[in-house]
């Protein structure tokens, strides 16, 4: 619609010229108007301007999933879910009933597996899944995606030796006799993956048509998403995403590119900020270390409940410099995962040797990616750099209790620490990490204001980091478009920006927030058009 009036709502503008409204007057894609309804109906309600009645609707600014992987949630959708599998006998049940209806020689493969939420901890051996599953290759993914379980016949469609050495940046599990035991963590699972059948255009497409109808439908009207690994090529990712929007799913879609691309952006001359208000190129995308489920996550003292290990370096602090400075030659910000704090002393290390403001101008901000296990001289040497931070929130809801246990109690001082972080000025924009983490943005803000699981009944897990309802709102919306240097464009209703609204049947604000779990999309509107009604 070239101009449209919304009227009838109860509208939260986060602009604090004006921040409550009941009206909205738009003209192709962008607000000229907010005010009360019959002031607007006055000055725009003419013939030939669609009227749109919100029926006393709660309306935000557009939401935002700052930080998830959209190809890869809706791929997952085609994939057996073992998130609610609870113990090894049971996995190894589901195996045997996966292999016995599929064709010999196919892949088995499986998502969300988490050790951490079963009766007992303990995997299965590698003697254990082949007996399962002796004659298909198996790839079995962890929730946090950083470990996977693998069969023998799987190391040999990876074409994998006995002897194969650990690579750089993963390693091979190993029982204490120094054998494979099946599981394969970090980068080392790149061979399985590249031994998997090659996936389709028309796969792709599909994945990125179900993730992005699952968005609308959840109030999103935009996503930071790094697909590149399942598109393969920046022409196929900006054809495919360009592709949505011209069959009529209007989600807008900001890209961090996976490190390996770097060469490829830079021929085509892509630079951090560059494309439009559809399809538009964020930062590179680097791992600095994995995931304290995997116990990959890189930490400066041992784990408390394995002092064998401190984590694990996917970088070097040497590589992880050299590829900050690739970026910055090529114009191009960062966008790097740490979660331990090890890990991210690493990142701030990078980012002071080779500052922003001297290679790529303002409003562009590098990103930290996670940031859960912190100290507070992190956080300040954090405070001095052009960077903002991409929380989830969710995964409060997905760690508790058994991360304590992993942590130990002298690092939860600032663990998870979402109210440290925006207390102390950091710019901050709220995720789900999606498929870590369901994709609905009301889940996350949820788990910031009462930082517990749905259905559980306590005072929250490290309560002192909770978020009111308002900081936790801010972070899908002005939060999310201050990540991305985009908050002149999107994040508040405000006159001159883009037209994005997330419509809602109840109030977010100011209200018990376990009725945030009761709460129905009514509207998603983008650039000014109805992307999603509820029936």
């Amino acid at each position: 619609m070239d101009r449209a009036l919304f009227i009838n709502g109860k509208v939260v503008t986060l602009d604090p010229a004006r921040p409550v409204a009941e009206a909205i007057y738009v003209e192709r894609g962008r607000i000229r108007a907010v005010g009360e309804t019959e002031e607007l109906t006055v000055q725009f309600g003419r013939r030939g301007v669609p009227l749109v009645d919100w029926q006393g609707g709660f309306v935000t600014p557009g939401l935002v999933d700052n930080h998830l992987h959209l190809m890869a949630r809706g791929m997952e959708r085609s994939l057996p879910d073992l998130s609610h599998v609870k113990s090894k006998e049971a996995l190894l049940e589901r195996l045997r009933r996966e292999a016995s209806q599929t064709p010999e020689g196919q892949w088995i493969r499986g998502l969300h597996w988490d050790q951490n939420r079963w009766e007992r901890s303990d995997l299965p051996t590698l003697a254990e899944m082949d007996a399962a599953v002796p004659s298909h290759p198996m790839l079995l993914t962890r929730t946090c995606h950083h470990v996977h379980l693998v069969n023998s016949a799987a190391f040999r469609a990876a074409q994998l030796a006995p002897d194969e050495p650990d690579p750089a940046d993963g390693t091979f599990g190993r029982d204490e006799r120094g054998a494979w035991n099946g599981q394969v963590y970090e980068n080392a699972s790149k061979p399985f993956y590249d031994a998997l059948p090659p996936h389709t255009d028309t796969e792709r497409r599909k994945w990125a048509r179900t993730g992005a109808q699952e968005a609308l439908s959840l109030g999103l009207t935009a996503v930071h998403t790094e697909d590149m690994r399942l598109a393969g090529e920046v022409s196929v990712l900006e054809s495919i995403f360009r592709g949505l929007v011209e069959e009529g799913l209007p989600l807008r879609s900001h890209h961090l590119i996976y490190h390996p691309h770097l060469e490829e952006l830079r021929e085509r001359g892509w630079k951090t900020g560059q494309g439009d208000e559809w399809f538009r190129i964020g930062a590179i995308k680097l791992f600095a270390d994995g995931s304290i489920g995997g116990r990959t996550a890189l930490l400066s003292k041992p784990y408390a409940d394995d002092p064998s290990t401190t984590g694990l370096a996917v970088h070097t602090p040497g590589e992880l410099q050299q590829w900050v400075r690739r970026a910055r030659g090529a114009g191009l910000t960062v966008a790097i995962h740490a979660i331990g704090d090890g890990g991210v002393e690493r990142v701030i290390d990078a980012l002071e040797a080779a500052p922003l403001r001297r290679w790529v101008s303002p409003p562009h901000r590098d990103r930290l990616i996670h940031g859960q296990v912190l100290r507070r001289d992190l956080v300040e040497r954090l405070k001095r750099l052009p960077v903002a931070v991409d929380i989830q929130p969710r995964f409060v809801a997905g760690d508790f209790p058994w991360v304590m246990e992993r942590l130990g109690p002298e690092r939860l001082d600032c663990a998870y620490a979402w109210r440290t972080l925006v207390e102390a000025g950091l710019l901050c924009g709220g995720g789900s990490d999606a498929p870590i983490e369901p994709m609905n943005p009301l889940l996350g803000i949820h788990a910031a204001v009462t930082r517990r699981a749905p259905g559980e009944d306590h005072d929250g897990y490290l309560p002192q980091e909770k978020l009111t309802c308002a900081q936790a709102l801010r972070l899908f919306t002005l939060g999310a478009a201050e990540t991305a240097g985009e908050e002149a464009e999107r994040g508040s209703i405000s006159s001159g920006k883009w037209a994005d609204f997330s419509v809602f049947d109840q109030d977010l604000l100011g209200q018990d927030p376990d009725r945030l779990l009761e709460t129905r999309v009514i509207m998603t509107v983008v650039n000014g058009r109805i992307a999603y009604r509820s029936g």
